[in-house]
C-alpha cells in the first residue's frame, strides 16, 4: 500500500501526542526529539521514515522514563538539564550549542521564521563618558544615544559539499541612534535626533557541521566566509573594509564559543582606513554560558602587538523576561565599536531588551 495514504493518519497521530505530551512522564518528554520537525518534511516518503525513526526511539526512553525519574526524585530536575548548573558542567557534551544549532536547523524548514544570527537588540538608553565629536558630523553629538543590532542568516544551498555543508547568508546591521538630540529636549538645534553611525554587514560563506573533540571541547562547526563591512558614507565620512574569514565554533556543557582570524582583503580603490587592522586586529573570541536561562558572554579583540596594543572588550548578559523577550546590558571598552570609531578608544554601557542572544 502507497505510503500516502498513511501519511494524514500519522499527521494526526503527531498532533495527538503533542497535546498529551505535558501528562507524560518529564524525563519521557526532555528524551522526546521534537515531532514538529517531521511535519514539515514534503516528501511522503522521508516524512513517515521521520515518524518511524522517533517512534523506535521513543518506545525505550519511554520505557526507562518512570525508572529514572523515580530514582532520581525529581522530574523536574531530570527533564531540564539547566536547572541544574553543576550537571552541565560535568559533561563534555556540548549541550547549549548543539541546541542552538539544532534550533537553526528546524527553522530552516520554516519559511515564517527569521534564523537569528549574531544578538538581536535595541538598547534605549546607553551612555559614553567619551566626546564623540567628529570633523565630519554637522552636530554636536550627546553623551546619550540608543544603540540596537538586528541580524539573521539562512542556507541557500544545502549539502553543496555533501552532509552537514551549506553555504550561508549572513546579515548584520549596527545602529548608533542620537535619539534625545532634538530640540524637542533643547538640545542641539541643528540636530534632529539623527543617526550618528550605522554599519552594515552582507557576508556569505561555507559552513561544515563536525563533531571533533580536542582538549575537552568539541568543536560542532566550521566556516569560511567573506565579509564585508561598512558605513554606507561617501566623503570623508567613509569607512569600509573586506575580509576573508575563518572561524570554528566549540562547546562543552552550557558554554561555547567561536573563534575567528581574518585576512584583510587589498582595497582597489582609495582606503578609507588603512591602518584598521592595528586597531581592530586579525581575529576574536566570543565566548557564551548559559545557566538557569541566563546567558553570560564575553567578545574579545586584540592586535596582539607588544607595542601600541590596541584591542576591545564587549560583556552582555541577557535574561528572561517573557518567552520571547529578555532583558539585555551590555558593557564596552575597547577600540572599533563602530567603524567612524575603529581608531577611537570608547567606554560605553547600555540597557535593553533582546530577542536573541548566543544561545
Amino acid at each position: 500500500m502507497p505510503c500516502t495514504r498513511f501519511a494524514p493518519i500519522i499527521v494526526r497521530l503527531a498532533a495527538t501526542l503533542a497535546v498529551l505530551l505535558p501528562a507524560l512522564p518529564a524525563q519521557a518528554q526532555s528524551s522526546m526529539p521534537d515531532w514538529a520537525q517531521c511535519t514539515v518534511i514534503e516528501s511522503d516518503e522521508q516524512r513517515l521514515a521521520c515518524f518511524d525513526q522517533i517512534a523506535s526511539r521513543d518506545e525505550t526512553a519511554m520505557a526507562d522514563a518512570p525508572a529514572r525519574t523515580e530514582r532520581d526524585g525529581a522530574a523536574e530536575a531530570v527533564a531540564d538539564p539547566e536547572s541544574t548548573a553543576e550537571s552541565w558542567f560535568e559533561t563534555s557534551e556540548p549541550i547549549a550549542l548543539q541546541r542552538r544549532i539544532h534550533s537553526e536547523q528546524v527553522s530552516e524548514h520554516n519559511p515564517f521564521a527569521i534564523r537569528g544570527y549574531r544578538p538581536n537588540y535595541i538598547m534605549p538608553a546607553t551612555y559614553t563618558p567619551t566626546d564623540l565629536s567628529q570633523p565630519v558630523y554637522d552636530f554636536k553629538p550627546q553623551h546619550a544615544e540608543t544603540k540596537f543590532q538586528l541580524s539573521f542568516q539562512f542556507d541557500w544551498f544545502d549539502r553543496p559539499l555533501g552532509p552537514n555543508t551549506a553555504f550561508y547568508f549572513g546579515y548584520t546591521q549596527l545602529s548608533l541612534w542620537q535619539t534625545y538630540n532634538t530640540t524637542v529636549l533643547g538640545e542641539d538645534q541643528d540636530a534632529s535626533s539623527p543617526f550618528r553611525e550605522t554599519n552594515y554587514k552582507p557576508e556569505v560563506g561555507l559552513n561544515i557541521d563536525t563533531s571533533y573533540h580536542l582538549a575537552g571541547l568539541t568543536i560542532k562547526r566550521m566556516r569560511l566566509s567573506v565579509l564585508h563591512s561598512s558605513n554606507g558614507q561617501g566623503g570623508e565620512r567613509s569607512r569600509s573594509w573586506n575580509r576573508l574569514v575563518g572561524g570554528i565554533g566549540f562547546g562543552r556543557g552550557n558554554l561555547a564559543g567561536q573563534l575567528r582570524g581574518w585576512y584583510r582583503l587589498p582595497e582597489s580603490d582609495k582606503d578609507d582606513n588603512p591602518d584598521i587592522t592595528d586597531y581592530m586586529g586579525h581575529g576574536d573570541l566570543v565566548l557564551a554560558y548559559k545557566w538557569n536561562r541566563q546567558v553570560f558572554s564575553a567578545t574579545l579583540r586584540n592586535n596582539l602587538q607588544f607595542s601600541d596594543n590596541r584591542g576591545a572588550i564587549q560583556l552582555d548578559y541577557s535574561f528572561p523576561l517573557s518567552r520571547r523577550v529578555k532583558g539585555y546590558l551590555q558593557y564596552f571598552n575597547g577600540y572599533g565599536e563602530s567603524l567612524i570609531d575603529y581608531n577611537r578608544s570608547i567606554s560605553r554601557i547600555g540597557v535593553g531588551i533582546a530577542l536573541t542572544d548566543w544561545l
